[in-house]
């Protein structure tokens, strides 16, 4: 997850070393969630592991881009104001994100039916877990589509957060290395960061995601 960060850090030192700031403390962050997640998840329930995942993969990160505004105030001027629109979460372009979630959502289900098929899926559905993880995967979108894609590509540029983001999508999901899951893995990580580049918003990448989860969990068993 990592190793990816290593780009825009190359690129901010060349090129704009203005985002370095930001840039670093993203990679902070992504070293307090690898350090900590495994050990604060392990063996928490559904309910408790969406507030553990908010916490490192939402709330930390603001907190600390937070605080670059405010090193970024006391340097100029003008005051510069904190907006979550540069992460996705806005009104703005929601319809046609939606839309487009929408319009790739049955390619995405394909793939995991597919993917699950050859390599065994879950025996039980698994509704209410189902459910639990469709609100968490909006913890993962805002950080790696809404962080590592639309902000990220603001500090460098689009190439730089497409690669580091999706790179850093995938390898936050090592259990699917040996298997053909990693497939779906990828797939959905490029439909999901496709919708934030054409709308600027996280709302349809969040369906697609949570709708995959909830369909490998819930409603893949019953098809099998």
């Amino acid at each position: 997850m990592l190793i990816p960060m290593i780009i825009p850090i190359i690129y901010g030192i060349k090129y704009k070393r203005d985002s370095l700031l930001e840039i670093i403390i993203i990679t902070l962050v992504m070293i307090f969630i690898v350090i900590l997640y495994w050990p604060l998840t392990l063996g928490l329930n559904s309910s408790a592991n969406i507030i553990t995942k908010f916490l490192l993969f939402v709330l930390v990160p603001l907190f600390f881009l937070y605080l670059t505004y405010k090193i970024r105030n006391k340097q100029r001027r003008k005051k510069l104001e904190f907006q979550y629109n540069q992460f996705g979460i806005t009104s703005n372009g929601i319809k046609k994100s939606l839309k487009l979630g929408f319009l790739f959502l049955p390619l995405m289900l394909f793939i995991t039916y597919l993917a699950k098929t050859m390599i065994g899926g879950t025996l039980y559905p698994n509704f209410p877990l189902g459910i639990v993880s469709f609100i968490e995967s909006f913890t993962e979108e805002f950080f790696f589509r809404g962080i590592l894609f639309l902000f990220l590509m603001s500090k460098t540029n689009l190439k730089i957060a497409y690669i580091t983001s999706l790179l850093s999508f995938i390898l936050i999901h090592p259990q699917n290395f040996t298997n053909l899951f990693i497939i779906s893995t990828i797939i959905q990580g490029l439909i999901t960061i496709e919708i934030c580049r054409r709308t600027s918003n996280l709302a349809g990448a969040w369906i697609v995601h949570g709708t995959n989860r909830f369909f490998s969990i819930a409603i893949y068993p019953l098809l099998s």
